[in-house]
């Protein structure tokens, strides 16, 4: 099988391995596309060096079934399937209380280990990938391929909003209007919420406008405490997200949050963000911050339901489309400013 290495710093390759055997408990996957994520161009621009190489990178990836072992029942050669990255146990005390899959007590994470072919990753963006049938999840075969390889991404942002408990007419200000921002933004609008999106981008601003989001602001053009207290009656949002890892990100997000806001505490920013945090602002404002990371199985399998059935569309969110042996420019592309999702047709 062909796949997608990282081996250096902006220097991306194609190699194989022979597949591996499949266990009885295992699936088969021919793999159709795989999305490019923050986590992938961003190893590949040198920006986490903690991630090591070579990294046969990705994990937002969509294909068919194409063999299984004896023992899986809950899929079927044919079907349209994506894999779950964070590989939970499913027996552990946390994991039988679905809690966030990276609080599971025995992981089964392999992206740090290197394996028999002296590779590090979870093969997302290879030919064929071989999964447990445990963390096989069946998607509407209606749905493109592309638009599959967002299940990951918007398990963690259903995970986020969750804890959020948005209701219907809440204000909800999303800083960030890239791709997570935006699945973010999604979810908040479909849970009745009037949405803000924030950004300095224009270009990106003109794609939320697009997809219907109540209002857009560009805190360099405009005072961004004014245009949000006219927004509000003067009493500051409801919940703050903050999808980009940017030092002014949560500096924007004190000072326009409400009595009793909601931060939640989206994306990791590399290099790390500094947020000069007043104890007494939180005290005295009654703000809840909330961290997020990853997800758990509920949310896994409830993302493949509200993309196989329609609920939210992600389409705009794809910006181009590069076949594997083009992986070099597939990287440059999704590493550039205001970039969406980047598929590699495999």
């Amino acid at each position: 099988m062909r796949f997608g290495v990282i081996v250096d710093d902006h220097k991306a390759e194609i190699h194989e391995h022979p597949i591996p055997e499949l266990s009885d408990n295992q699936v088969l996957i021919k793999n159709k596309v795989c999305n490019l994520c923050t986590t992938d161009y961003q190893q590949w621009m040198g920006l986490r060096p903690h991630q090591k190489k070579p990294m046969a990178f990705g994990h937002e990836n969509a294909g068919i079934v194409h063999s299984v072992g004896k023992n899986v029942k809950n899929v079927k050669v044919g079907d349209s399937v994506v894999t779950n990255i964070y590989q939970p146990c499913m027996e552990c005390e946390n994991c039988r209380k679905d809690k966030n899959s990276m609080l599971c007590l025995h992981s089964e994470i392999k992206v740090l280990k290197m394996d028999e072919f002296g590779y590090y990753g979870s093969y997302g963006c290879s030919e064929y990938k071989v999964a447990d049938s445990k963390y096989v999840f069946k998607v509407d075969s209606s749905l493109p391929f592309e638009q599959m390889a967002f299940c990951e991404p918007l398990a963690t942002v259903a995970h986020g909003i969750k804890q959020l408990n948005i209701k219907p007419a809440e204000k909800v200000l999303v800083i960030g209007a890239g791709t997570m921002g935006m699945l973010n933004a999604c979810l908040s609008k479909l849970y009745g919420a009037f949405v803000i999106i924030s950004d300095i981008s224009n270009i990106k601003l003109k794609n939320a406008n697009a997809m219907g989001f109540d209002k857009v602001i560009n805190p360099i053009e405009e005072d961004y405490i004014k245009r949000i207290n006219e927004l509000t009656n003067g009493t500051g949002v409801d919940t703050v997200i903050i999808a980009v890892g940017a030092s002014s990100a949560y500096k924007q997000a004190l000072d326009v949050s409400g009595l009793g806001g909601k931060l939640l505490i989206f994306a990791a920013g590399y290099p790390k963000p500094e947020w000069d945090l007043d104890p007494n602002l939180v005290h005295y404002k009654f703000l809840n911050i909330v961290g997020t990371y990853g997800c758990s199985p509920s949310d896994f399998q409830y993302a493949t339901e509200l993309l196989g059935n329609g609920y939210i569309n992600v389409e705009r969110l794809i910006q181009a489309r590069y076949p594997l042996d083009d992986i070099q420019n597939a990287f440059e592309a999704a590493s550039q400013k205001d970039a969406y999702r980047v598929s590699v047709i495999l």
